[in-house]
């Protein structure tokens, strides 16, 4: 049960705050173009792994545009160096069926 209630409160969890807090959620649905948003303040290496059954769009987006935009991709495993300031990431379902994402977010 106790178990079962962490899990619950990491998954609602955006990190934020110069590493150390992170994202993490298994089978998490997206319908068709929606999108979910996790915000962090660099600087920071963030830890980007998201993977879904569709394709979804990823990006790292800030107040001065766009950092890294992976495109669209089943599966985005990597470190991105965030500068100073804050940053969003966007995942967005832009297909016309329903994703099912597991997703890990980490700034350290």
């Amino acid at each position: 049960m106790f178990l079962s209630i962490l899990i619950a409160a990491i998954a609602i969890t955006a990190g934020c705050l110069k590493g150390g807090n992170f994202v993490y959620s298994k089978g998490k649905s997206l319908s068709p173009g929606k999108s979910l948003s996790y915000s962090f303040t660099g600087p920071v290496h963030l830890t980007v792994k998201v993977s879904s059954n569709v394709p979804v769009e990823v990006k790292i987006v800030g107040d001065s545009g766009v950092l890294k935009d992976f495109g669209e991709m089943r599966k985005v495993d990597t470190v991105v160096q965030l500068p100073k300031g804050k940053w969003t990431v966007i995942i967005k379902n832009p297909g016309n069926e329903k994703a099912v994402l597991d997703i890990e977010i980490r700034g350290r």
